[in-house]
């Protein structure tokens, strides 16, 4: 056997730490501000570490960051000489038990208005409090994408705290209020739009003007002038198909039911002729036992039980009215046959609900396949005609 002896040294920071948390707090006053004069002011210092830029609504404009602060303060209650408590130089003190400056951010477009992690505060021997809280803010930020995807927005972070003296005074009242403000500067990076937008754009730009420098003479400039006119037509036509396939695709029980003739030519006759396979149907809800003489044995031998009177709930459920049962059977066993009537309309209206968003979905699939085929043809048959209407095609 391996024991393992862990050596403990003997400290007397424990007692000491206990014995000045309680010399501190005691008769300390949370609401009263830590100056020796009251006529003297309290010198706060305030920053902020910016951590990430968490996300950017544009359309809500809107953005989220995750920052710490830092807040340094004199409190003239929490001073003690470390010789008298055993050289304990720092503590930790919760926030809630000592005097904290508020922090308040002004544009704050959270409903808490206050996104900080309380974390301890650390109280040195002279005085000196230190508060770092970490949080995430949603602040207010107006964003300009006139130069989109060029543009660079500024965004600001507008606490209330004495940073540079930015004074104003509002109407209501007569003394002037000191905020700081921070301002974000961020910018958007092109790489990505300029793959994805503006390439694409300066192509399509580009091959209208080439038919313009080609010979009025020849031949091709109405043949790059139809197969151009071509792909504009198909790439139109798709983006009319992908908005209908994502509008089957998300269509619901509760807006659209799909009628018979939609039903019969996507989930019939256009699976079969493009050899698709239908996604497996559910089992549909069946007794506890399936046929109807097992059904009739089971009553028998329990006649006079729960089961045998509630086993065909589920196949005929406008036999067992609440009269009838109640000529049979007590409240209770009247409200527990309730209860499984509703719990089984429930299902079998789920199970619709699940049905026919899973046939939309399904049929989304089946014009996807459609388009798919359709388009292919058309590119591989308008290329085909292009190509073989010049006549030197081969020389």
């Amino acid at each position: 056997m391996i024991h393992t002896f862990f050596l403990i040294s003997d400290s007397m920071q424990g007692p000491h730490e206990k014995r000045l948390l309680n010399d501190l707090l005691t008769g300390y006053n949370v609401l009263e501000r830590p100056v020796a004069n009251e006529s003297e002011p309290l010198l706060l210092s305030f920053g902020l570490t910016l951590q990430q830029i968490i996300d950017v609504e544009e359309k809500s404009q809107i953005i989220t960051t995750n920052v710490w602060l830092n807040l340094q303060w004199v409190d003239v209650n929490l001073r003690w000489n470390a010789s008298d408590y055993g050289g304990v130089a720092d503590l930790r003190i919760p926030p809630w038990r000592i005097w904290k400056p508020d922090v308040l951010m002004y544009n704050s477009a959270d409903e808490k208005f206050d996104g900080t992690y309380h974390t301890n505060v650390v109280v040195r021997n002279n005085g000196s409090c230190t508060y770092i809280p970490p949080g995430i803010f949603k602040s207010t930020c107006k964003i300009d994408i006139t130069w989109f995807p060029f543009d660079d927005q500024r965004c600001k972070m507008k606490f209330e705290m004495p940073g540079t003296r930015n004074e104003i005074v509002y109407a209501c009242c007569p003394e002037p209020y000191v905020d700081i403000t921070f301002c974000i500067h961020i910018r958007r990076r092109t790489l990505y739009y300029g793959f994805n937008l503006i390439i694409p754009c300066v192509l399509i730009s580009s091959m209208a003007l080439l038919g313009f420098t080609l010979p009025p003479d020849s031949g091709e400039k109405l043949t790059l002038g139809t197969y151009f006119a071509c792909i504009m037509v198909m790439v139109a036509f798709s983006v009319v198909m992908t908005v209908v396939v994502l509008n089957y695709h998300h269509r619901s029980s509760d807006t659209h039911e799909m009628p018979d003739c939609v039903r019969s030519l996507f989930l019939i006759w256009l699976p079969w002729i493009l050899r698709m396979h239908p996604p497996p149907t559910k089992l549909k809800r069946k007794a506890i036992f399936g046929s109807k003489k097992e059904l009739e044995i089971v009553r028998q031998r329990s006649s006079r039980s729960l089961l045998a009177n509630v086993m065909d709930i589920d196949d005929s459920e406008d036999q067992a009215t609440p009269a009838t049962v109640r000529g049979c059977f007590d409240r209770e066993l009247t409200a527990i046959l309730r209860e499984l009537r509703y719990i089984t309309c429930r299902m079998k209206r789920e199970d619709r609900v699940n049905d026919i968003i899973a046939e939309w979905k399904y049929a989304a699939v089946v014009v996807d396949r459609v388009c798919l085929i359709l388009f292919s043809a058309f590119t591989v048959l308008s290329t085909c005609i292009c190509l073989f209407s010049a006549p030197h095609l081969v020389a």
